[in-house]
């Protein structure tokens, strides 16, 4: 079973990042997905575990830290706490804006191995493409495809959504990372992504 995979059908995280997404401009889904996607993934480098710190800005995103954003993170960790109370209490959670434009968020998830040894468990157990399938099945996209995953190595895979919008995920054994909303195509928030991930992930 994978970290984020445990989560399809209840109103969990992934239920909540719908929600996230709407906010933002990708729209939303009352239920989960589960499809599989082709391709292939490298693995981190042997014997590496590294860590999540979310950044206060990348790129040309800076993070938002007002009450209606902070509303959104202790939704995801609320709903989350209902399904598996460690991994809501170990789950970095950020909301993103660009350039200062409201219109212009995203949502970011993500969980470490060394954050809590069962996390490290199923991260150690299933290959990075699973973890990332198991991320992107259950929001609302259509079409995923993979990206170069950088230096960083594992998987990484986005997808338009479904009413707009985009999400992608990344996982490489050590960490998975989950990044929604507006974005005008699955193409540039994978340019995100990969920026946030670089910055966050160490």
């Amino acid at each position: 079973m994978a970290v984020f995979g445990q989560f399809r059908g209840h109103v969990g995280v992934f239920a909540v990042l719908s929600f996230v997404v709407g906010v933002a401009g990708c729209g939303s889904s009352s239920g989960a997905r589960t499809a599989a996607y082709g391709g292939t993934a490298g693995p981190s480098p042997a014997g590496t575990q590294r860590t999540i710190k979310v950044p206060d800005s990348f790129a040309e995103y800076t993070r938002v830290t007002s009450a209606d954003a902070e509303r959104v993170i202790q939704d995801i960790r609320k709903a989350q706490a209902q399904q598996n109370p460690v991994f809501a209490a170990k789950m970095k959670i950020a909301v993103f804006q660009r350039h200062g434009d409201a219109h212009q968020r995203i949502a970011f998830i993500g969980l470490a191995a060394g954050d809590h040894p069962t996390i490290a468990q199923e991260l150690r157990r299933n290959p990075p493409k699973t973890e990332v399938d198991s991320a992107l099945a259950a929001m609302p996209l259509s079409g995923p495809k993979d990206y170069p995953a950088g230096p960083l190595g594992g998987a990484l895979r986005c997808a338009p959504g479904s009413r707009g919008g985009a999400g992608c995920a990344w996982a490489d054994g050590s960490t998975v990372g989950v990044v929604a909303g507006s974005a005008p195509s699955a193409d540039e928030l994978a340019r995100t992504t990969l920026a946030l991930r670089n910055a966050a992930e160490r």
